[in-house]
C-alpha cells in the first residue's frame, strides 16, 4: 500500500511491523533512534508549551541549552516516524468505514500537527527537519482490519522512538513535548487495539514496538 488509491488485493502478505521504521528511518542520524537496553518514559505529565521553538530560536549566542544539536538529531528521528504515521493513515482511510473511520481522520489531523511541532522545534534550534519520503509501501492490505493491524503496527513503532529519544533529549521543554504527543499515540493505539476487539490497555507499561 502506497500513498493514494490503496490496492485491495488480499493475497499478499502484509510487512512486518519491524520494516515500517527499518524504511522510514533512512538517512535519519543514528543518534536519533539507538535503541537503549532499559528506555522509558520521562518527563511524563507536563503539557506541551506553545511558545518553546520561539524560547530557543531566540536564545542569545551561547545561551541555547546544552545538547541542542543532539536534541535536534532525536526530534529528527521523531519526525521521521511522525512522517510515516501521515502516510499510514492517509492511504489506509480509503478502506475504512465508520466509526473506524471517523478515528483515522481525527488522529490523522494530529499526526499532521504533530509534524508541525516537530518542525518547527527542530528549525528553532537552527537545524533542517527530514522531510517525509517519496512513497512508503505497506503492501496490499484488503480489509478495514488489515488497514487497522497495519496503524497499530505503525503507533507501536512510534511509540517505541519517543520511548528511546525522551530520555535522551537535554531541554526539558523538548522532553516534556514529545512526551505528551507519546502519550497521544497511545491514546491511537488504544482506540486501534479496541476496534480490532482487542483489549485497549494490554500492559501496564508504554513500551511500544510490540
Amino acid at each position: 500500500m502506497v500513498v493514494g488509491p490503496p490496492a485491495r488485493p488480499t493475497s499478499s502478505p502484509l510487512p512486518s511491523r519491524r520494516s515500517f521504521l527499518r524504511g522510514a528511518l533512512v538517512g535519519v542520524p543514528a543518534a536519533a533512534v539507538a535503541a537503549s537496553g532499559a528506555a522509558a518514559l520521562a518527563g511524563c505529565g507536563g503539557d506541551p508549551i506553545d511558545d518553546d521553538a520561539e524560547r530557543l530560536s531566540s536564545a542569545p549566542p551561547g545561551r541555547i541549552p546544552v545538547g541542542v544539536s543532539g536534541d535536534a538529531d532525536l526530534l529528527n528521528g521523531a519526525l521521521a516516524a511522525e512522517h510515516l504515521q501521515v502516510a499510514a493513515y492517509t492511504s489506509g482511510l480509503p478502506l475504512l468505514d465508520p466509526p473506524a473511520l471517523l478515528d483515522a481522520e481525527r488522529f490523522l489531523q494530529q499526526e499532521r500537527r504533530h509534524v508541525e511541532r516537530l518542525q518547527q522545534l527542530i528549525a528553532g534550534v537552527g537545524a533542517t527537519p527530514v522531510g517525509a519520503r517519496p512513497s512508503y509501501d505497506f503492501g496490499l492490505p484488503g480489509t478495514a482490519a488489515d488497514v487497522l493491524r497495519i496503524l497499530h503496527d505503525v503507533e507501536q513503532e512510534t511509540i517505541a522512538v519517543y520511548v528511546q529519544i525522551v530520555p535522551r533529549l537535554a531541554d526539558p521543554v523538548l522532553r516534556a513535548t514529545a512526551a505528551s504527543i507519546a502519550a497521544v499515540e497511545a491514546e491511537h493505539d488504544a482506540v486501534l487495539l479496541q476496534r480490532l476487539g482487542r483489549w485497549p490497555v494490554p500492559t501496564a507499561f508504554v513500551t511500544g514496538g510490540r
